[in-house]
């Protein structure tokens, strides 16, 4: 809050999940890097609501599903968000592009990314694992900086502000039961009653689902919620 901006960036397990579990949060400064461990069972709301505070700046790196976690602990939208994968696109580079490839281009610094299937619920966490995560924020706000000189000089800011304004909309993190039901693969086979059957077995899956914390589509395939909809 005193700097007024940081970089923000989780690792998250969410293959056998309903939701995703945090395993790692990982936050930097001008100063310094922080990585903090959920499972040391500590309370991470202020964390959160960083992010939901209009006086701080988040910066990130393909942030959506990160910004989701936290509107999910509080309900509230992100705030001034500056996502650097966003601003390189407006600045001629490519679209999308990995962080490392970003680093390197801007940075002029070559990550060595070899971590990324790595199990982030196993403890302890070995020293490549901690810069691997390490390295995930220090870059950033360093690269908003020069992303965003590149913008004003390019007369693009308006234009990148306007795109990354699309992570303070609440739809993107709560899809409603029309759009989870186009979702459902053979969906649109179904019509009339069907329909109206698909809709109260996608709401008692999605349901089952939150309530053993596992994915819905382990709970029941669409094929099969699809076909008990026709019968």
């Amino acid at each position: 809050q005193e700097e007024g901006a940081f970089a923000f960036d989780t690792e998250f397990v969410m293959e056998d999940r309903y939701e995703a579990e945090v395993c790692l949060v990982q936050l930097a400064t001008q100063k310094c890097v922080f990585l903090v461990d959920p499972f040391l069972k500590l309370d991470l709301m202020p964390v959160w609501e960083l992010i939901a505070d209009e006086t701080v700046e988040t910066v990130v790196h393909a942030g959506q599903e990160d910004l989701a976690i936290a509107f999910r602990e509080t309900g509230k939208v992100p705030r001034r968000v500056f996502d650097v994968q966003v601003a390189a696109g407006f600045v001629g580079l490519d679209y999308p592009i990995s962080l490392q490839k970003l680093v390197q281009a801007v940075a002029h610094v070559r990550l060595h990314k070899s971590k990324t299937l790595t199990d982030w619920r196993k403890r302890p966490l070995s020293a490549a694992q901690l810069r691997y995560a390490a390295d995930d924020v220090g870059f950033l706000l360093g690269i908003r900086k020069k992303l965003h000189d590149r913008l004003v000089k390019r007369g693009r800011l308006a234009w990148a502000e306007e795109e990354i304004r699309h992570f303070e909309d609440r739809t993107l993190y709560v899809r409603d039961d029309e759009e989870k039901l186009r979702r459902v693969k053979g969906m649109s086979m179904l019509i009339g009653q069907q329909l109206t059957v698909a809709r109260h077995l996608l709401a008692w899956r999605d349901e089952l689902a939150r309530q053993i914390n596992r994915p819905a589509r382990i709970v029941m395939k669409d094929h099969l919620l699809v076909e008990i909809a026709k019968h």
